[in-house]
């Protein structure tokens, strides 16, 4: 009869080891691009929220899809920004309204619509979201 293998703990030991070797590393930072559509947007809606008073995460989401839409064209109709921020129209005026109040965007009409603009003042703003800068104050006045 075969007599049974010794068993050693050495296997544990190096487990062991590994364990402790590993402790002691920094932890791995993964990348993310900042200009990534995901990154871009988490950093509108940080910004929007000392801007716009009472708004909760969802009106702060819907404001920076709003906002982002300003980065392809130079106007927008209440239409297309509450479209883009995949809500309905009456829900859309609250949201770019708070917009025009802070003075991000202002609105002109052409024709028989309304249209939307970035100020002057929200130009600069998204601009320096966008590049991961600090954004400029709100003007005085």
């Amino acid at each position: 009869m075969a007599t049974p293998a010794k068993r050693t703990i050495e296997p544990l030991l190096d487990g062991l080891a590994e364990r402790i070797a590993r402790r002691d590393l920094p932890p791995v930072d993964v990348y993310t691009d900042p200009y990534e559509p995901g990154q871009f947007h988490a950093r509108l809606m940080a910004a929007l929220e000392p801007l716009v008073p009472h708004s909760n995460g969802r009106g702060n989401d819907t404001q920076a899809r709003m906002m982002a839409l300003f980065l392809r064209n130079e106007t927008q109709t209440g239409y297309d920004m509450a479209a883009a921020a995949n809500i309905g129209r009456v829900a859309g005026s609250r949201a770019h309204t708070a917009l025009v109040t802070v003075g991000l965007l202002t609105w002109e009409r052409i024709g028989p619509r309304r249209v939307y603009r970035l100020t002057r003042w929200g130009e600069d703003w998204l601009l320096a979201v966008g590049r991961c800068e600090v954004p400029p104050g709100r003007p005085v006045g």
